[in-house]
């Protein structure tokens, strides 16, 4: 069962510190979820249910409004509330190995939850997302990536961490602050009307701008393109 807790807790000490710019969420071992313990499951009352499902669609919101960008490095099976979490995330790299998949409907009778209906709506449109949570079906990583657009990149095994570091290095080399304001702006305009969504931009890149070395950063980016 995933660790709500210690990854809630591991996630508000993140977002709080102005040092990290960037957080990649991985795990150990041969898959990166394998979904949540049935025989767990199985033990909780209603009650007990309900508090797991809002606890973890808090973590899922938590990761998703966090200041910095989250990579994802998806290695093994990344099923049901694993792949929920996958999905709150801001950028998704799998390995060759990958394998994802929603099979809560089929297996346990379950609506998928922790926001996966509504993200991946949001991220592959309704008709691929009602094939993917209604059949359970299990994707590849080359079909999570070609045919329905779920992750960024797929690499090599071996090479999953090394590519999540790399893209990580490129992020960090802007400041938080304009990172959080991008973020903001992305996240906060999907869903309201165009015109508020400009005023969203508007008001993230003011903020952006209004910084007391804005002089030096134009000037180094002038150097630095002169130099290349």
């Amino acid at each position: 069962m995933l660790d709500l807790s210690a990854n809630d807790y591991a996630f508000k000490d993140v977002s709080s510190d102005d040092d990290i710019r960037c957080i990649i969420l991985a795990a150990e071992g041969v898959h990166f979820s394998a979904g949540p313990s049935l025989d767990e499951m199985r033990m909780m009352s209603k009650t007990d249910a309900v508090r797991w499902y809002r606890t973890g669609t808090t973590l899922c919101n938590l990761i998703e409004n966090t200041r910095q960008p989250v990579i994802c490095a998806i290695q093994g099976n990344c099923l049901s509330y694993g792949l929920a979490v996958a999905l709150a995330c801001d950028i998704r790299i799998a390995a060759e190995n990958a394998r994802l998949a929603f099979p809560d409907i089929r297996h346990i009778q379950l609506v998928p939850g922790w926001g996966a209906t509504q993200r991946l709506v949001h991220m592959i449109g309704s008709q691929d997302a009602k094939y993917l949570l209604i059949t359970g079906e299990f994707i590849n990583a080359d079909a999570a990536l070609n045919k329905f657009s779920i992750v960024h990149d797929v690499v090599s095994n071996d090479r999953l961490y090394p590519e999540a570091t790399r893209i990580a290095d490129i992020i960090c080399t802007a400041d938080l602050e304009p990172l959080s304001q991008l973020k903001h702006a992305i996240n906060s305009g999907v869903d309201v009307e165009f015109g508020t969504a400009i005023k969203i931009e508007e008001h993230s890149w003011i903020s952006s701008w209004d910084v007391p070395n804005r002089t030096d950063i134009i000037q180094d980016a002038i150097h630095n393109l002169n130099a290349s």
